[in-house]
């Protein structure tokens, strides 16, 4: 925490700063979900120094990967007993890539809880939850890119498993 981001999360952080000032640029190369997300909590400093920025991008990334392990824990829920959804979900906690990208405050912590949530929501019995499981995939999209396969895939799972259902059409 001593030391300002560098390179991806540089840019992100840039543009958070940006987008808090007004300035909503699109980067021809990336997207602007990480970026958009920061913003409301770069507005709430007002400081001259970077370091306090880098150090914000910091604390939430780690704030977002903490709150993803509660989601494992939940979808664990849905295929396991309790204490196996425990152990899912504290394999995930260790894992050593999130923790290294919430710590460098990259975008990947967020990406990762928009699919956790919608896979959480895709698994639901109830059909209305599919639509806030599309709107968590078109999220991951503007989060990262490669989030259209993610909603390609939620999309082709919500056709073939609700097919036959009434309100199929409807959704």
């Amino acid at each position: 925490f001593t030391m300002p981001v560098n390179s991806d999360n540089l840019a992100y952080v840039l543009n958070g700063i940006a987008h808090s000032n007004g300035d909503f640029t699109q980067p021809p190369h990336r997207s602007i979900g990480w970026s958009l997300f920061l913003s409301p909590f770069f507005s709430l400093i007002d400081s001259g120094n970077f370091l306090d920025y880098s150090n914000m991008a910091r604390l939430i990334s780690i704030g977002v990967s903490t709150s993803s392990i509660f989601v494992v824990y939940l979808i664990g829920r849905k295929f396991f007993d309790s204490r196996y959804s425990v152990v899912a979900a504290c394999l995930f906690a260790f894992l050593p890539h999130l923790n290294y990208n919430s710590i460098q405050g990259l975008s990947e912590p967020l990406f990762i809880l928009t699919i956790l949530g919608s896979f959480y929501f895709l698994l639901s019995n109830k059909s209305k939850f599919i639509i806030i499981s599309l709107i968590l995939a078109g999220l991951a999209y503007w989060i990262r890119l490669n989030g259209i396969v993610v909603f390609f895939i939620i999309s082709v799972t919500y056709l073939l498993t609700f097919k036959k259902s009434r309100i199929f059409i409807r959704n």
